[in-house]
């Protein structure tokens, strides 16, 4: 699920305003269900300060004039803040003797002076999920991320708020992990640290889900203390108050004052104890280490599917609701026409053989293609886009909503649009047989799929087919169309022809992408059928075959010739997006513990990494490489030209200098928003599957008992292992003191774990858990493996672990032992456990030598 940056609100704000003031907005669209994209020197910074005591109230510096990040009135204050402080924020108003716990939000027109003179810097913050006093700040303006220190030092910002903050003297250093197995081991490295000054933006309306509970710790009054004892709200509700602790670890538990509480709570609090809830923080005063909340609504009952569900879209600020009748006023009337003036300004191509190609699911059908062959050889391809924009105008109430949802999201059983049903599957659906507004890419391509010409438009379609990839497939495969297949209009033979020029022609593309360097590493997805009451009856892993990938490559090419005409004409305010190279230090980390197992791994670019695993010819080694080398990866971001310097505008997977999303309107906000400038530079000249998982794998084990399945070493540690699930695409870390052994030995010579098993536990009677991969840090790559050359290790993985005696240790005094090493495999037991929030797959490993019942299965 892809989330738009939070700086699309100024690229709106500020971009818009230049650019599109006069234009008639209008867009097209791409499939929401297509994997077609890849996503995967500065000069020092100045310190500026010590880390400032919170509790002591440091003076502010006189204002200056801004025109930016002041969005709110400010407060009334009494005489003396007014003196001593200047701007005081309404959360930073002290009431008698209390102390501040935090420090006072800087004056915004200082930030924003301290942001353009680089004394002060802003960025994305991101917390520990495993610790929350630990926080990172990734800027733009910086090399590295910033390490806050603490709760204190963040300021009452949140994960995902966009803040300002300064550097600090203090410099966090770190002693590398004992289980790091490479060089770096006993080394120390250094982070600068900062201390969170301003919060610029926060996720708007965003909400957490959790559990109330009526005291903590046992204490009712734990947190007045540390808050001072004249907090009138929550002295007056003292007996009645509750505390709303939410699920994410990240956010810090909420107050919630009495007048927030549900009435019945106090009759029927055994009830509410099993409830999930949502709510909202309200206020963050400067004295108190918690907020103060209200609550929005119950969830359901822990443990429930539904109840999971509605979790998830909670926690990630996903309006699962009806849209406003405000909204569908805007909308036109069913049967709907498309205006006369429309064929006027537009490019008919409503009489050209153009399909759509998806999967068989897909309701809002957002992108076609055409292809005409010339006489000279030559070829005429398009992509046809869904025009969203048409129907989305600037500043209205369907726009706004939007906006705030900013992406459709694709559960297993249904979808969370971000437009109304009636544009998404109606009005905007490139639906076969009626004409439909489009926004096209067209291109005179050569028979490799060169590009000599480029026109950009708005047209009108009438597609002759709903094609699925799997008629496609049936098609590249010699097997033509299937009799399912309907065409409207047009001929069997002509449509199958098309799609092999398309083809023919995508190979090519592809084949000189990859030559020029570009990097794929897919993780494993998977698919689920249903039964009639939406219940998972079976899941496979999603293979993406050639029909995929051809429409992957036209769809990668329109992207790109887009994002090309917009910086052509605006090189400073286009909407573009960027994919950072990976983290260096982590890279090298994989990079020698690759070649510790015998394999050679070039990390100079992303195609040197593509042609390092292309080399690999056993197909699981390769996989587990790919799975390990994105751990260093960075994550895809939207930006705006002019805010970065050009050498930072790089696609690293694709290995493009400029990209940006143009074939999804339907379903993504920022597409909505590239279509606007795209259009005005004509006129100038893309959790929810573990819930599902966790179920399907609960429902199995009742029809057919236990679960075993082949698990493969991915990494070994000194008191761990990591295994990966293929079958499900599951990464787990197993802690030797959750299993049932006399001991285990960690050989970091050789990269081996020995394990010294008791001989008759077997794993559905053990009381030890296997700890989650989402709980826990990572475990740092090994250096040295003890495969020592490939087809030792291609050999292991063909291999069930076996008794092996271990020389010259008699310390355990057991003849149960079990080496493991990567890439080794090994079999393991999946128990899903519906019981908790959120619902959790335990994998464990199987004692190779204990005396299994019948039942048990082998």
């Amino acid at each position: 699920m892809e989330i738009l940056n939070k700086k699309i609100s100024l690229i709106e704000q500020e971009h818009f305003r230049i650019s599109h003031s006069d234009s008639t907005k209008k867009s097209e669209t791409a499939h929401a269900n297509h994997p077609n994209e890849t996503y995967k020197s500065q000069e020092n910074a100045v310190v500026t300060g010590d880390v400032p005591e919170p509790e002591s109230e440091l003076p502010i510096q006189p204002p200056v004039k801004t025109k930016r990040y002041v969005k709110e009135a400010r407060p009334r204050q009494n005489t003396k803040s007014r003196k001593n402080y200047g701007y005081l924020h309404k959360d930073d108003i002290l009431q008698g003797n209390r102390k501040a716990f935090y420090k006072r939000f800087m004056d915004p027109m200082e930030v924003d002076q301290g942001l353009q003179d680089e004394t002060i810097y802003s960025g994305l913050l991101r917390i520990n999920k495993h610790n929350r006093q630990e926080a990172y700040i990734t800027s733009d303006s910086l090399e590295g991320d910033v390490f806050i220190s603490s709760q204190r030092y963040r300021n009452r910002a949140l994960e995902g708020d966009m803040v300002a903050f300064q550097l600090v003297k203090e410099i966090r250093t770190t002693k590398v992990d004992e289980q790091d197995n490479t060089k770096e081991k006993g080394k120390t490295r250094t982070h600068p640290c900062g201390v969170v000054v301003y919060i610029l933006s926060r996720s708007p309306e965003q909400i957490f889900s959790g559990v109330l509970i009526s005291d903590l710790n046992g204490n009712r009054n734990v947190v007045c203390k540390e808050d001072g004892k004249n907090d009138k709200e929550k002295e007056k509700s003292s007996n009645e108050s509750l505390w709303f602790r939410p699920l994410d670890k990240r956010v810090p538990i909420i107050f919630i004052p009495a007048s927030y509480i549900p009435l019945d709570f106090k009759y029927n609090q055994e009830y509410h104890k099993n409830i999930l809830v949502s709510a909202e923080i309200i206020r963050w005063r400067i004295d108190s280490m918690h907020p103060i909340g209200k609550l929005i609504k119950e969830l359901g009952p822990i443990g429930s599917f539904d109840s999971e569900e509605k979790v998830i879209l909670t926690d990630h600020n996903i309006r699962d609701e009806k849209f406003s009748e405000e909204i569908m006023s805007g909308l036109p009337s069913i049967p709907w026409e498309i205006p006369s003036v429309e064929y006027k300004v537009r490019r008919n191509y409503s009489k050209e053989r153009i399909f759509s190609i998806d999967p068989a699911t897909a309701k809002d059908l957002d992108d076609a293609l055409h292809i005409k062959p010339y006489e000279n050889g030559m070829f005429e391809v398009g992509v046809h886009i869904a025009d969203v924009s048409f129907f989305i105008k600037m500043g209205t109430p369907l726009d706004k909503e939007a906006y705030r949802r900013g992406t459709s999201t694709y559960l297993v059983d249904k979808v969370v649009p971000m437009l109304p049903p009636l544009l998404c599957e109606e009005l905007c659906s490139l639906n076969p047989g009626v004409e439909r507004l489009a926004f096209s890419v067209v291109w005179i391509m050569d028979a490799e799929g060169k590009v000599y010409n480029t026109w950009f438009g708005r047209s009108i379609i009438n597609s002759c087919a709903k094609l699925t990839y799997e008629d496609a497939q049936s098609v590249i495969e010699g097997r033509g169309l299937p009799s399912t297949a309907r065409l409207f209009s047009q001929s069997v033979k002509d449509v199958e022809t098309d799609i092999l020029y398309l083809y023919q022609l995508s190979q090519h593309m592809r084949a000189r992408r990859f030559n020029n360097g570009a990097l794929s590493m897919n993780s494993v997805r998977l698919s689920f059928k249903l039964d009639k009451d939406g219940n998972p009856d079976s899941v496979f892993a999603y293979e993406s075959k050639e029909s995929n990938r051809m429409i992957e490559e036209f769809m990668l090419c329109a992207n790109m010739s887009v994002a090309r005409k917009l910086y052509e004409c605006y090189p400073d305010q286009s909407v573009l997006r960027r994919h950072a190279p990976p983290i260096e230090r982590r890279l090298e980390e994989f990079i020698r513990f690759a070649d510790a197992l015998g394999y050679d791994i070039d990390g100079s670019s992303a195609g040197a990494l593509q042609c390092s695993f292309d080399m690999i010819d056993d197909e699981d080694i390769s996989s587990v490489l790919k799975i390990l080398a994105t751990k260093p990866m960075q994550r895809a971001k939207y930006f705006c030209t002019g805010s970065l310097h050009q050498s930072k505008y790089i696609h690293y997977a694709l290995n493009t200098p400029l990209y940006t999303h143009f074939t999804s309107p339907i379903r993504r906000y920022a597409d909505v928003v590239v279509h606007r400038q795209l259009q005005a530079a004509l006129d100038k000249n893309d959790q929810n599957i573990m819930i599902y998982l966790a179920l399907y794998l609960y429902r199995l084990e009742e029809k057919q008992g236990l679960i075993v399945c082949p698990a493969i070493v991915l990494q070994v540690g000194k008191e761990a292992f990591e295994l990966l699930v293929p079958e499900y695409g599951l990464e787990r870390r197993c802690y030797l003191d959750s299993l049932s052994l006399k001991g285990g030995l960690f050989d970091e010579e050789k990269n081996t774990i020995t394990l010294y098993w008791n001989k008759n536990t077997m794993p559905h009677l053990q009381v030890g858990k296997l700890k989650s991969t989402d709980d826990i840090e990572e475990i740092t790559p090994v250096e040295e493996a003890v495969p020592s050359s490939p087809s030792e290790s291609t050999e292991a993985l063909t291999k069930e672990p076996q008794p092996a005696s271990v020389e010259n240790d008699t310390s355990h005094h057991s003849e149960y032992v079990q080496k493991l090493s990567p890439f080794i495999r090994l079999q393991v037991l999946l128990q899903a456990d519906m019981n908790t929030s959120p619902p959790i797959i335990r994998v464990y490993p199987i004692n190779p030598f204990a005396d299994y019942p019948k039942f048990f299965p082998r």
